[in-house]
This record gives structure tokens, C-alpha cells and sequence, in this order.
């Protein structure tokens, strides 16, 4: 007989997912404990007919065969350690605290009915969201994801009675016999800076729905955490509330043999009594209590601070790049002393103020936080004073950081996600997976955080092969580099100025300090200096190259993705980060065609429009550094339609006053086709190329070798050549002219003279039969004229008069009198 279990006190989640598995599972048996909150007593009576159960007492035990447990996982929380004895039965658990996926355990089960069609009547819908609404706090918990909201859509499309629900709901906590005493008995304690809610009480017999009593008097008191305490008769119950994960209650149930969610837990001191019960859970909530996410997990740093001896015109000079509203102002020793808008500073400089200090305008009244407090007290300190920027210090008052509206509203909007050990891993192999975890523990005792980054992450999601590992490090990653030679060997290649390096060892890694950039004007190189992970994101290209992951074994897989990266990669869009990306920068338009061909991706409506309108920015750009970028479109496997998707941008138009038209790029693919060695110089003297007109002018910029430059030179002779058609008089004006230059101009559209590519295929086939040695052997004397002999030795060859040495050397001798030899 197989059956289905959950956990004593039993909620509505609980009840909820028994009957909702017996739905997946018809030939088992629901199963119910003796101990029923006071609602799901009043349920069970009011609606009887409508659903099947025994319970524990009424139940063969020695009859069952395997168990499925719901919304917990062990003998022990589904209180039926005294019934199954010392047997082992076969099990299974669906248990959402196990699974993080959703805030309620019912939405796990509901997914499952959804999936496999199976139909509900009216009050299974309404009691499977009895336990959705009750286990997520009407939905309004952190704990609630996507899934929950689908499940409650699903459940309403199938009758689920709000009405019903909202009457089993409210709260009737004021009617409970331990509400008074449980509110008389409040005491409040302060641990590590968070404010507990302590209650106590006894009594000599069980009392259900404790839990409604916690609920109200948190939500009376309104601390950072609630803790009830009851013991009723021998055993001692923990029921426990908390309003962040700086206090994670569902801790303190594990260790007392419960569970939970971080916000709302429970658990039983079997046979202990309240004064025994008492001080563990003290020294339990002394030793979790922690600041989940501190200042330092928000702030933007590393922070410019001006000095309060600086004037404001100098101020005013060099604070254009900083994109904070207000800034820190320190003294001497570096120790936080003011600060000063940027309005202000505006205001002194217009009132012809330029020449006072910083120290005589500043703000000296100063609030400002450390980096172990929680953000939650930032967020009150900012709203209590009314101001927008928060200084973050150290304990000797230097300023490490600072936190602005901006980071509390995207620390807000952000969720703690994480990649699984077990994905990474199958990923990156075990060789690879097991390097980053030892560079996550290095870093770790070096005191920085390690990251990775960009491409590599898209790859990952995409499941794509990839080439490089690149790693951002928040603090010096050259110090770093040299910390790992010397650990593990190997050498390190550093950029100072670029603030990058490389250490080869096991692989040849690359490694970036965190960096915030600036461009002085359109198209320059970019400024850096050192910054956070997130400002090291916002510099990059596209957002789904914007995506990292930690590494330190204390956030190992943590996804940092501020610009919606995945989503973008899930619509198969590509977006840039901020409206000034292709100013700033024009080759990130190269490197995005290249994404979007190789990946199959598209531009977004916005970066489209971007792209287009980024005017002469392009122009500004080294012509090294263009070259550069096409040079990587070549290695993409549909480079000459990249080419025409630049055409979309007016690239061409820009860089070269001509459009890339059907004839052109006809032309630049069979230059493709033919396989030559300078295709790219080539094309783009294809799309400049006008009739004797003056494009040489415009791609010369371009020819960055030697060959280059002959190239350019040889396809104007081959261009001057087009009319001649005798494989002799070819060799007379183009024997020194590159094949390619050649064939550049026979594969033109206009051009109409197939003895072009024969005479390039006959001259490649051109073997010197004879060489200076054999002329003076032949009784020649040395001078200026073999030069000549041997030019018309491969004239004769090009029409085949002679194919051996034999033979042009008995030619050339009948020749003597012609050649006044």
C-alpha cells in the first residue's frame, strides 16, 4: 500500500499538497496526523464529503509499501518515526523548501496537474489556494517566484473561491486562549543590531494555531524578527518570523529539527520544557544573525573624493566625469569631513566663487554608514534626512564607497540568483570546473572577489563552445596575477595603464581590475581607472555580454546581471546599454553585427535606431582600429553578408561616399570565392572602386602593409590594362602586378576581357626554365640585357613555344642577333 505524508501542526499548504499528490498519485492513500491547525480542522469538517483520508491511528502500517512525503522530507517532521518503527521504506519527497523553485509547496503540484491536464472541481481549486494564498502571505512574500502567480492563474481559471479563502484567512488571532499571554510576556532584544520579538508561554495541554498569534504580533510590533515560544504539555514549540534574511529564521527551525522559509519557520523541542528550550534558541539567534546584505554588497566604489582644500574651480574642472550627484570631501589624513553637490558647486561658480575652498561651502554635517550595516538602515537613514547619497566609511572614517538612491532601487529590483555547482560543472568539465573553484578560494584568501565574465556567460547559457575565460577581480588584479605566480608558478604579462594582465600557467588567463571608463571625446580610447563589478558591466558592449559570476566559495555560482542580459539572450535580442554606446565607442557596431550573425540574433528596436544615427562618430575612429574589427568579421563564417548589414548603417556611405549596391557585392563575393589572401583589403576597394574616379584616395588610409599599398598601385595599372587582350602584351604592362590586383579587376561586373584570367592562370603555371647562370653557361656574356632575355623567355613560355630548358636555350640562342647579344 503506498500512502501520503506531511508534517505535523499540518497547514493548509500541507493539506493542500496531500490532496493534490493523491490527484497525481489515485492509488495511494492520504494520511493524516493527529495534530491539525484549528483552520484546517474547521476545513476538513465544513467540506468531509469532498475529500478522502485516515489517519495515522486508523492506518495499517505493516501494510505499507512506500511513502511519498509533501512539504517535508523525514520520518520525524511527518511524525511517523513510532508507526513505521525500525522499517525502511521506500520514499520520495516533494518538498519546495529542498527546491527553492517556489514560495508554496502546492505550486509544485499544481505545475504537475497543468501539465498533465488532469481536472479539479471548484473546492479543490479553492483548497489547493487556500495553501498558495496562506504559505506566501497572499503572495506578497520575497519567497514568491513566477511559478506561484502561474499556479494561482491556473487555480482561478478552475472556480478556486476567493471569497472561501479569504474568510479561512483572516486573522482571528485576538480570539486565540494564548494571545494575551503570548502579548503580555513581549520582550524585545538587540542582536548584532536587529531588533527580536521574544515571547513566552505554558500550558498543560496542546493548543493548536499558535502560529496565527505569532503572525499578529509580529505584525503588531513590526520587528526585524518575532520568536514564539510555547510549551504545551511536554513539548516545547518554536514558531518563528522574520522581515529579511539578516535574521533566517528557517535556520534556527533546522537546528531545532524543523524547517521553513527564511521569513516564517517552525520546529519542536520534543520532551523539553520552556527553560531548557530557551537558551539555545538565545545562543542560536546570536550565532545566525548576520547581515545578509550588507552596505558593501551595493555600494559603488572605489569613490572620488576631493580634498576640502581644493578650490571650487578646480573642482568644477575635473568633476565633469562623475556621475553621482554629490561627492565626498575629506581632510588631510583622508578622513571623511563633508560634502558637496553638484549644485552647489554650480551655484559657487556662478556667483564668481571659483577661487574659495571646498571647506569653506561644504556640508560638514555629514550621515554616513559603515560597510557592515544593513542596507535596510540606509534606506531609512535616507528617507529620515531627505538626501539622496550616503557616504560609506571604514573605522578610521576614510570613505571606501558610497551608496546612492539609485543603488538601493536597483538592489531592490535584483534578485539573489545563483548557477548550481552541478550545471557549472558539466559545463566547464571537471579539469576547468575544479581551476575555478581553486581561483574562488585563492581570491578568497586574498581578500577580493573574483568574477567571471562577458562572453564566456552567454556561452554558458547558450550552451555554446567557448575559447577564452576571462576574469574580473574587485581590487588590484595585477597584485593579484603576481600572487598566483607566486603560489603556483607560471608568468605574468601586465598593462598597467589599461590596468589588465595575463598569467600563464595552467591556461593563459586573462585578468581585469574592475574598471569604470570615460571618453573624452567620440571614438577615443577610454580612460580607466578601478571600480566595482558593476560598474565594470555598464562599460561593456551589449547586455548579454554584461552578465558575471562569482566565484568565492561564499557566493560561488551568483549571477550579476544588472542589464537583463538573460532575458535579452532568451529573445535572441541585442541591446546596448545606454543610448551614447556607439558615440562613445563605434566599434561596438562591428562587434555587434558579428554577434548577431554568429548567434542568430537581432538588434533591439533601440539599438537599431542607435546604430543608425551615431552620425560621424565612426570617423574619429584609428583606421588600425576598423581594420582590426573587420579582420575578426572575416573569421565568421558569413562575412560578406556582414558586409551588406553594415551597408544598413551606412557605414560605407560614411567611410567612403558610396553605397554597397548589388553590383558591388557581387563582386566582393566573388572575390570571396576565388580565395585570395587580401580579401578584405580588397573588398573594401570594391565598395570604393568608381571607374577611373578617385577612390584610390579613400582606401589608401587603409592599406596598413607594404602589400597592401602594391595592391592599391597594381589594380590602378591592371585597370589601365583592361583593353589589352594579347597574353604578350599583358606580360609587357603587368608582369610585376600582384595576381590578385589582377583578378580584382577581371572579376569586376563592367569589366567584359576574359584574357585577364587567362593570363593570370597561365602565368601562374610559368616554371623559370632558365637562369642567369644557364645564359652565361650558354656562352652569354653577363649584363643589363639578361634581365630582358629572360622577361622574353616567359613570353615565349606564355604561348607555349617551349616547355624545357633545352628548348629556350636553343630559342634564345637564335636570337643573338636580334638582341645584339
Amino acid at each position: 500500500m503506498q500512502i501520503i505524508v506531511s508534517h505535523t501542526n499540518l497547514d493548509f499548504d500541507g493539506l493542500a499538497s496531500l490532496f493534490a499528490t493523491k490527484k497525481l498519485q489515485p492509488e495511494a492513500n492520504v494520511c493524516l496526523s493527529p495534530q491539525l491547525g484549528a483552520r484546517v480542522k474547521q476545513f476538513l469538517h465544513l467540506y468531509a464529503d469532498a475529500f478522502g483520508w485516515q489517519s495515522y491511528e486508523e492506518m495499517n502500517w505493516d501494510c505499507v509499501t512506500h511513502i511519498t512525503y509533501v512539504d517535508c522530507a523525514t520520518p520525524e517532521r511527518a511524525g511517523i518515526t513510532d508507526y513505521v518503527k525500525n522499517r525502511t521504506i521506500p520514499s520520495k519527497s516533494i518538498d519546495h523548501h529542498h527546491t527553492g523553485e517556489t514560495g508554496a509547496n502546492i505550486t509544485l503540484l499544481v505545475k504537475q496537474l497543468e501539465q498533465q491536464d488532469i481536472s479539479l472541481s471548484a473546492i479543490e481549486a479553492t483548497l489547493f489556494g487556500l495553501g498558495l494564498y496562506s504559505d506566501t502571505n497572499l503572495l506578497t512574500n520575497d519567497t514568491v517566484t513566477p511559478n506561484d502567480l502561474n499556479a494561482a492563474a491556473f487555480l482561478l481559471t478552475n472556480k478556486m473561491d476567493l471569497k472561501l479563502i479569504g474568510e479561512f484567512l483572516r486573522s482571528s488571532a485576538g480570539e486565540h486562549p494564548l494571545f494575551d499571554t503570548l502579548y503580555e510576556n513581549v520582550t524585545f532584544e538587540t542582536v548584532h543590531g536587529k531588533t527580536v520579538a521574544l515571547t513566552t508561554c505554558v500550558a498543560d495541554t496542546y493548543i493548536s494555531d499558535v502560529s496565527i498569534v505569532a503572525e499578529e504580533i509580529h505584525r503588531l510590533f513590526a520587528p526585524d524578527a518575532t520568536i514564539v515560544l510555547c510549551q504545551l504539555h511536554k513539548h516545547t514549540y518554536v514558531i518563528a518570523r522574520a522581515n529579511s534574511n539578516d535574521v533566517p529564521v528557517h535556520t534556527l527551525a533546522k537546528q531545532l529539527g524543523g524547517n521553513g522559509h527564511p521569513y516564517a519557520a517552525s520546529a519542536i523541542c520534543r520532551h523539553q520544557g520552556l527553560q531548557e528550550s530557551l537558551p539555545f534558541v538565545r545562543q542560536a539567534l546570536e550565532d545566525m544573525i548576520r547581515i545578509q546584505d550588507p552596505v558593501s554588497s551595493i555600494m559603488s566604489w572605489p569613490v572620488h573624493t576631493y580634498s576640502e582644500h581644493s578650490t571650487i574651480k578646480e573642482t568644477v574642472a575635473t568633476s565633469s566625469h562623475i556621475h553621482h550627484s554629490g561627492f565626498p570631501i575629506v581632510d588631510t589624513n583622508g578622513r571623511l569631513s563633508g560634502i558637496m553637490t553638484k549644485q552647489d558647486l554650480h551655484k559657487a561658480e556662478q556667483f564668481h566663487l571659483g577661487e574659495k575652498l571646498l571647506s569653506s561651502y561644504m556640508t560638514k554635517q555629514v550621515i554616513s554608514v559603515e560597510a557592515t550595516e544593513s542596507i535596510e538602515r540606509v534606506k531609512q537613514l535616507m528617507i529620515d534626512h531627505q538626501i539622496g547619497r550616503i557616504p560609506v566609511i571604514d573605522s578610521n572614517q576614510h570613505v571606501i564607497g558610497i551608496i546612492t538612491r539609485s543603488d538601493l532601487i536597483h538592489s531592490q529590483q535584483s534578485t539573489s540568483e545563483s548557477y548550481s555547482s552541478d550545471d557549472l560543472a558539466r559545463f566547464f568539465g571537471h579539469e576547468r570546473f575544479s581551476f575555478l573553484q581553486k581561483m574562488g578560494q585563492f581570491a578568497d584568501d586574498k581578500g577580493v572577489s573574483i568574477y567571471l565574465v562577458g562572453g564566456i556567460i552567454r556561452d554558458f547559457i547558450l550552451q555554446r563552445p567557448f575559447k577564452d575565460m576571462d576574469f574580473v577581480i574587485e581590487g588590484n588584479a595585477i597584485e593579484f596575477a603576481e600572487s598566483l605566480a607566486d603560489a603556483f608558478g607560471g608568468h605574468v604579462r601586465s598593462h598597467a595603464s589599461f590596468l589588465t594582465t595575463t598569467w600563464s600557467h595552467e591556461y593563459e588567463i586573462d585578468l581585469v581590475t574592475a574598471r569604470k571608463e570615460f571618453y573624452k571625446r567620440a571614438g577615443a580610447l577610454p580612460e580607466v581607472r578601478a571600480g566595482s563589478i558593476k560598474e565594470d558591466l555598464a562599460r561593456r558592449d551589449f547586455s548579454i555580454n554584461a552578465i558575471a559570476v562569482q566565484l568565492n566559495p561564499s557566493h560561488f555560482g551568483k549571477i550579476i546581471d544588472p542589464f537583463k542580459g538573460r532575458e535579452q539572450i532568451t529573445k535572441k535580442e541585442i541591446t546596448i546599454l545606454h543610448p551614447l554606446s556607439f558615440i562613445e565607442d563605434p566599434t561596438r557596431l562591428f562587434r555587434g553585427v558579428r554577434l548577431a550573425t554568429r548567434l542568430g540574433f537581432h538588434f533591439d528596436h533601440n539599438t537599431m535606431k542607435q546604430a543608425t544615427n551615431m552620425n560621424n562618430a565612426l570617423l574619429h575612429i584609428s583606421k588600425q582600429r576598423l581594420y582590426h574589427e573587420l579582420e575578426l568579421m572575416l573569421q565568421e563564417k558569413q562575412f560578406p553578408d556582414q558586409f551588406k548589414t553594415l551597408d544598413h548603417f551606412n557605414v560605407w556611405m560614411l567611410l567612403f561616399g558610396n553605397e554597397l549596391d548589388t553590383s558591388k557585392m557581387a563582386h566582393i563575393k566573388t572575390l570571396f570565392n576565388l580565395q585570395l589572401n587580401e580579401v578584405l583589403y580588397l573588398s573594401l576597394i570594391a565598395i570604393a572602386y568608381e571607374q577611373h574616379g578617385h577612390y584610390a584616395k579613400k582606401v589608401e588610409p587603409f592599406a596598413l602593409t607594404k602589400r597592401q599599398r602594391k595592391l592599391l598601385n597594381d589594380i590602378q595599372r591592371a585597370e589601365r590594362a583592361t583593353h589589352l587582350t594579347s597574353l604578350l602584351t599583358l606580360h609587357d604592362a603587368l608582369a610585376t602586378a600582384e595576381d590578385e590586383a589582377i583578378l580584382f579587376i577581371a572579376s569586376l561586373p563592367s569589366v567584359k576581357n576574359p584574357s585577364l584570367i587567362q593570363y593570370v592562370e597561365r602565368r601562374q603555371q610559368l616554371l623559370p626554365l632558365v637562369t642567369g647562370s644557364d645564359l652565361i653557361t650558354a656562352g652569354f656574356e653577363p649584363g643589363q640585357q639578361f634581365s630582358r632575355l629572360l622577361f622574353e623567355i616567359e613570353k615565349q613560355q606564355l604561348l607555349n613555344r617551349f616547355s624545357t630548358k633545352e628548348e629556350a636555350l636553343h630559342w634564345i640562342t637564335h636570337q643573338k642577333n636580334q638582341y645584339e647579344i
